[in-house]
């Protein structure tokens, strides 16, 4: 299972446990490899578990750094997502209130309806897209012009 392509809030339940299990692996591993090395060395008891668990949780500590380090790096990444289709919601809403002024100067009818009805649902994708952005207030449109013929 690759580092790089980590993301813990979308794995199913299944590669959370194998991932787990991963680390336990690893960490059981580690933990016991040093206990050998140690006792090779002939360190007594008392240095054997401190030196053992010490060494263990450099590479557990090791090991959640690594984790917390690529959340990091994805929820930077979401973040400036985020802020281009922000920026981007906030030109296209310019443009419609443009759309929207000009629009209301249009002396027929139906085209005015359909213009209407166009930015309503720009502004609903919008607003799905992007949600807790401002709307267009419908009651901030200037009035369509009095001389339809």
């Amino acid at each position: 299972m690759g580092m790089a392509k980590l993301d813990l809030g979308e794995m199913s339940p299944l590669k959370t446990l194998l991932l787990i299990l991963m680390i336990v692996v690893i960490v059981g591993t580690a933990g016991l490899l040093f206990d050998r090395l140690l006792i090779r060395e002939g360190a007594s008891r008392l240095d054997l578990m401190i030196a053992s668990n010490v060494l263990t949780g450099c590479v557990a500590g090791i090991l959640l750094l690594q984790i917390i380090r690529r959340e990091r790096e994805r929820r930077a990444l979401i973040r400036e997502r985020l802020q281009i289709v922000s920026e981007m919601n906030h030109h296209i809403r310019n443009a419609l209130q443009v759309i929207s002024f000009f629009v209301s100067q249009e002396q027929d009818q139906h085209t005015v309806e359909m213009v209407r009805t166009s930015v309503d649902r720009i502004q609903w994708a919008l607003k799905e897209v992007l949600p807790g952005t401002q709307e267009i207030p419908r009651e901030t449109w200037p009035a369509p012009s009095k001389n339809v013929h």
